[in-house]
């Protein structure tokens, strides 16, 4: 269950941050996106995990919007004028349900102005209700 007004700020929160172009490109040289994403999970939660790791995989954390997105851990890395989001589930209850998706990265690129105009249209969409 999402409290709705908190859920659309947070989407047009994230859409301001793309406007503004802060996002980072990938961050290892040579590394695909699927690749950086598996690296930047290597050690995430882990109690030992160097704090250099936990600020550097913040940096490209995205989808932070509560309990609607909270069963993927979501990285966006800027290529241009393009974004490259990946997801992987994480919640041991999906996983059970969708056996396939163990251990899957998935990735999509979209231009940022389109992505930044699907969530001014779901944050418009949640202020009509």
């Amino acid at each position: 269950m999402a409290y709705v007004p908190q859920f659309r700020r947070d989407v047009l929160d994230t859409a301001a941050w793309l406007r503004s172009g802060k996002s980072s490109p990938l961050p290892f040289a040579g590394v695909t996106a699927e690749a950086t994403h598996r690296r930047l999970m290597q050690r995430a939660g882990d109690d030992d995990e160097p704090e250099a790791d936990y600020r550097l995989r913040s940096r490209f954390r995205v989808l932070l919007w509560g309990p609607t997105t909270d069963n993927v851990m979501a990285y966006l890395f800027r290529q241009q004028d393009r974004l490259v989001i990946t997801l992987e589930f994480w919640r041991e209850e999906h996983l059970i349900n969708h056996p396939d998706d163990a251990g899957a990265v998935f990735m999509v690129e979209i231009p940022a102005k389109e992505f930044v105009g699907i969530l001014e249209g779901i944050a418009a969409a949640l202020d009509a209700s």
